[in-house]
C-alpha cells in the first residue's frame, strides 16, 4: 500500500496540477466531478491517465512519471479531449490506452528537451499536441464519433451576470465541462487550495474578456467564447506560478492576458477552417514567449522550485530571501579579535564604481580611537602587525611583498595596494588582502590555504595613511578587477550573533568561531535514530521516532515518515532550512524553536531570525496573510529573537501580529536535541529525548 500512495498523490496532482496547484484533496475533488456530472468524460480521462502509468511502470519509468509530478495532466487532459468527442466503448477504450502512452512519451520527451535547452516548463503543450492528433485521426475513426453525447443536463444557475456566468464556463471549459455548475465547483476547490490563484483566475478572465468587449462591442461574443479560458491560464502561470507573486507579476500577468487576446482570436479561426478547436495552444505560446524573454533578460524574482500554491512558494522566497541571500559569496572574517569596520562598500574614500564592494578594518579602543599615544608612530596603532587570515579556502595565485609600511598620515600612491595576496576560490572568484606589513606575508604563489590560515600582518603599505586591512572580492586575478559583493558567515556585534550578513562602516565585529563540541552534537549523521516523549496538555502523550535521511541532491533531512525537516551547518551555524509536510507533525516545532544555533553558544550571546508562516499558523490564516502580503510585503512583520542561556541551551520567542510563543531548547551533548519547549497562551506542548536513547547511546 505505501507503494500504491506516491503514484496516488500523483495521479490526483494531476488532476489539481491542471489549475496549478498540487493537493491530493483538490484533486479528488476534481475527479469526483469529472465522474459524477459526466461519467463517460470523467472515466475516459481516468483510463488515459493510468495507460501512462502502467507504460511507465512496465518499461521500468515509474520515477520518471513521479517525477514530472503534475505535468502528468497532459495525458488526463488528452484523455479529457478524447472523452468529450467519443462515447466509451472498446474501441474507443483501446484508442485512449494509445493516446495515453503516446502522450506520456510525449510528455517525458518536451520536458527534458525544455528543461535544457531552454530552460522552460512544457506546460500543456504535449496536450494541444496529442489532442489535436486524435481529433484529426477521428475524421477515419467514424465508428468512434458520438453525436448528442452530452444530452445530460445540469439545471441551475438561469440568470447569473453575464460576465459570471461567461467566467465560470470558461474555467469548467478547462476540463471540457463548459457549466456554471461545473466553474463554479472547481472555484471552490481553487479558492480553498490557493486565495491567489482564485484571484489571478478572475482577473485574468477579465482582463481578456473586457478587452475583447473594447474590440467588438458585444458583451455577448466577450462572455461566451469559451477560448478565454486560456486567459485564466495564463494569469494563474505567470502571476503566481512561475513568477514569485508580487503587485508586479499580477500586472504583468493582466497584460500577457490582453496580449493573448488577438492570439486567442487568431487561433480559432485558423483551426476552425480544419474543423479543429485550438486547444490551449495561446496559453502555451503566450505564457512560453514571457517566461523565455523574461529568462533570457536576468529577471531576478521567476520561481526556482514551486511548492505547491503560490502561496507556499511566496513564504518560502521570502523567508529564504532574508535568511540565505543568493546575491553574495559567503566568506570568513579575516581577522582575529575585536575589529572595526573603517569604511565599507560605497565609502566616504576609496570604494567606489566598479571597487565599491570592499571592506577597512580597524581596531578601535572603547573611545573609538585607532591608537593610543600620538599617533606618530606605526606602533601606536592597535592594528599594527595584528594577524590577518585567509578567509577563503583555495589557490595563491598572486603575492606581492617588500614594499615598507607607510609613515602614519603618508601614503604610497604609485603602488597603492602595498603588499597583498591574492586568493582564487573554485567558486569562482578571487579574495584580495591588501596593505599587508613588508616580511610578515607567510603564504607564495601556488600554495593552498585554508579558511582562517594565517596569511600575514596587518600593516600600512601601500596608499594607507594609517594601518588597516582591506579586503575585496573580485571577478579576475588582476588587481583592478571589478568588485563583487559578498557577506560573511558568521560575527558577533555586542553579543549578538549576526549570520550571512555584512556590518556596517563603524561597527565593532569579532569572529563567530564554532565550539568543537557543540558542533559536534548537531552533526547530524545518516541514518541516526532518536525517540522522542510528546507532552501535550492534559497529561496526553505520544511517541516520535526521527531518523536522518538524505534527500537524492544530497540535503539531509530529519523525519518521522509523515513530515520532513531540512537541515544544515552552514558557516558558523547550524540552520533547519525548509519543513515539508502537514502542520500536525510535531516535527515542526524543532523548525520554530530552533531554525538557527550558533555553533560558540555561551550566556549572553542573542540572535534573530526568520520564519516561515507556514511552521507557525494553521493553513487558512497563513493563507489570507500571504494573499494580503503579496500585495504589501511590509506587511509581514515577524520578530523572531533567541538569547543564549549556556554553551548548550536556549530560549525564543517568536511575534507576529497577534500571534506570540515562547520556546526552549536544550542540546544533547552527545548528539542531537534533548528537550524542545513551545508555549503559548497558558499551552505548552514538550519534546523530551528518552532517556538511554540505545540507537544514539
Amino acid at each position: 500500500m505505501r507503494d500504491l500512495r506516491p503514484v496516488a498523490n500523483s495521479i490526483l496532482n494531476s488532476y489539481s496540477g491542471v489549475l496549478f496547484f498540487s493537493r491530493p484533496a483538490g484533486g479528488l475533488a476534481i475527479l469526483l466531478f469529472t465522474l459524477v456530472l459526466n461519467p463517460n468524460l470523467g472515466l475516459s480521462a481516468l483510463v488515459c491517465l493510468l495507460s501512462a502509468y502502467l507504460c511507465a511502470r512496465l518499461l521500468g519509468l515509474k520515477e520518471d512519471f513521479l517525477r514530472l509530478d503534475f505535468y502528468i495532466y497532459n495525458p488526463l487532459l488528452v484523455g479529457l479531449s478524447i472523452g468529450y468527442f467519443f462515447r466509451l466503448d472498446l474501441l474507443s477504450l483501446l484508442f485512449l490506452v494509445l493516446m495515453g502512452v503516446f502522450t506520456f512519451f510525449l510528455t517525458y520527451g518536451l520536458s527534458s528537451a525544455f528543461s535544457y535547452y531552454l530552460r522552460l516548463p512544457v506546460l500543456s503543450l504535449p496536450f494541444v499536441i496529442g489532442s489535436l492528433i486524435a481529433t484529426l485521426a477521428s475524421y477515419h475513426y467514424s465508428n468512434l464519433f458520438v453525436k448528442a453525447l452530452y444530452a445530460r443536463k445540469l439545471f441551475l444557475f438561469t440568470s447569473l451576470p453575464l460576465w459570471l456566468d461567461g467566467f465560470l464556463r470558461a474555467l469548467g471549459a478547462v476540463f471540457f465541462m463548459p457549466h456554471p455548475l461545473v466553474g463554479l465547483g472547481l472555484f471552490l476547490v481553487l479558492l480553498l487550495a490557493s486565495r491567489i490563484l482564485a484571484f489571478l483566475a478572475l482577473a485574468g478572465y477579465l482582463a481578456g474578456s473586457l478587452l475583447v468587449y473594447l474590440f467588438t462591442g458585444s458583451s455577448a461574443e466577450a462572455f461566451s467564447n469559451l477560448a478565454h479560458f486560456n486567459f485564466i491560464l495564463i494569469a494563474m502561470a505567470l502571476g503566481g506560478v512561475f513568477l514569485i507573486p508580487s503587485p508586479r507579476s499580477y500586472l504583468l500577468a493582466l497584460i500577457a492576458s490582453a496580449m493573448a487576446v488577438p492570439l486567442t482570436e487568431a487561433s480559432r479561426a485558423f483551426w476552425e477552417r480544419f474543423g479543429l478547436p485550438a486547444f490551449a495552444l495561446p496559453f502555451n505560446l503566450t505564457t512560453l514567449l514571457v517566461l523565455y524573454a523574461l529568462g533570457v533578460s536576468g529577471y531576478r524574482r521567476l520561481t526556482g522550485y514551486y511548492r505547491g500554491t503560490p502561496e507556499s512558494t511566496l513564504d518560502h522566497y521570502l523567508t529564504w530571501e532574508k535568511r540565505f541571500p543568493s546575491t553574495a559569496w559567503e566568506v570568513e572574517l579575516p581577522v582575529s579579535g575585536r575589529w572595526t569596520v573603517w569604511q565599507g562598500p560605497d565609502g566616504q574614500f576609496t570604494h567606489k564604481g566598479p571597487w565599491r564592494y570592499a571592506l577597512d578594518f580597524v581596531i578601535t579602543d572603547e573611545e573609538g580611537r585607532t591608537h593610543g599615544g600620538d599617533g606618530t608612530r606605526l606602533e601606536d596603532y592597535y592594528a599594527y602587525r595584528k594577524p590577518v587570515l585567509s578567509p577563503v579556502s583555495g589557490r595563491v595565485v598572486e603575492v606581492v611583498d617588500g614594499l615598507p609600511d607607510e609613515p602614519p598620515g603618508s601614503a604610497n600612491r604609485e603602488q597603492p595596494w602595498g603588499n597583498y595576496v591574492v586568493i582564487h576560490d573554485q567558486r569562482g572568484f578571487y579574495a584580495v588582502l591588501a596593505h599587508l606589513s613588508p616580511g610578515t606575508v607567510k603564504v607564495k604563489k601556488g600554495d593552498w590555504v585554508v579558511k582562517g590560515a594565517l596569511v600575514g600582518l596587518c600593516g600600512s603599505s601601500g596608499y594607507s595613511p594609517e594601518p588597516h586591512l582591506h579586503l575585496h572580492l573580485q571577478t579576475g586575478p588582476e588587481l583592478g578587477s571589478p568588485t563583487i559583493p559578498f557577506l560573511f558567515s558568521g560575527y558577533l556585534r555586542n553579543g549578538e550573533f549576526h549570520a550571512l550578513s555584512l556590518p556596517a562602516e563603524g561597527e565593532t565585529v569579532e569572529p563567530a568561531l564554532p565550539e568543537k563540541r557543540l558542533k559536534q552534537s548537531l552533526n547530524l549523521l545518516l541514518g541516526q535514530k532518536f525517540t522522542y516523549e510528546v507532552q501535550g496538555e492534559e497529561g496526553s502523550e505520544e511517541i516520535l521516532h526521527l531518523e536522518v535521511k538524505m534527500a537524492p541532491d544530497g540535503t539531509f533531512y530529519l523525519t518521522d515518515g509523515k513530515a520532513r525537516l531540512y537541515f544544515a551547518q552552514r558557516g558558523a551555524a547550524f540552520c533547519f532550512l525548509n519543513y515539508e509536510g502537514t502542520n500536525r507533525s510535531p516535527l515542526r516545532w524543532f523548525f520554530l524553536a530552533a531554525p538557527r544555533i550558533p555553533l560558540n553558544l555561551r550566556p549572553g550571546i542573542s540572535w534573530s531570525d526568520h520564519l516561515p508562516l507556514e511552521i507557525l499558523l494553521p493553513p487558512l490564516k497563513k493563507g489570507l496573510y500571504l494573499f494580503l502580503i503579496s500585495f504589501w510585503p511590509s506587511f509581514l512583520r515577524l520578530e523572531a529573537r533567541y538569547q543564549a542561556l549556556g554553551r548548550f541551551d536556549f530560549r525564543g520567542r517568536i511575534i507576529f501580529n497577534d500571534y506570540e510563543v515562547e520556546t526552549a531548547v536544550k542540546i544533547h551533548p552527545l548528539a542531537g536535541f534533548e528537550e524542545v519547549v513551545i508555549r503559548r497562551k497558558g499551552r505548552t506542548l514538550r519534546l523530551r529525548r528518552r532517556e538511554n536513547d540505545e540507537e544514539n547511546a
